[in-house]
């Protein structure tokens, strides 16, 4: 894996934190190419924290924040897709794509749509490797 390769998941440790759990349980590790970030509520990933996984090496980052409504903060996952929209507007302001940064909203019971959404994500990259 070259360190472009490498997807950042930063995410809620009350929704995406109990999908990745949930993926363990079952024997399914994400893969080699992606780090877990938990944070105690979406509201605490800021457009810094964004920006400093990009800059440790990831090529890509996704935030994973509660469904709006249901967020233990109540505004907590309006503040991290805010603060993300943030964040890529900074990241093109330096010339790196807006793309590479990615907001998502994901609930405990979605441990089926994460591996698709992390390949679905990578896709684009994949597709620029091979050119």
């Amino acid at each position: 894996m070259t360190e472009g390769n490498k997807i950042v998941l930063l995410g809620c440790a009350h929704s995406a934190g109990e999908v990745v759990a949930d993926l363990a349980a079952r024997g399914l590790a994400l893969p080699a190419h992606v780090e877990w970030v938990s944070v105690p509520c979406g509201s605490t990933i800021d457009e810094l924290l964004m920006l400093r996984a990009f800059e440790s090496g990831a090529g890509q980052v996704m935030v994973l924040a509660c469904y709006n409504g249901a967020c233990r903060s109540v505004d907590g996952s309006l503040w991290a897709e805010k603060r993300a929209r943030a964040a890529r507007a900074l990241l093109e302001e330096a010339g790196i794509a807006g793309w590479r940064l990615q907001f998502c909203n994901i609930a405990p019971n979605m441990a089926a749509d994460l591996p698709q959404w992390i390949e679905e994500f990578r896709e684009p990259v994949v597709a620029e490797e091979s050119k």
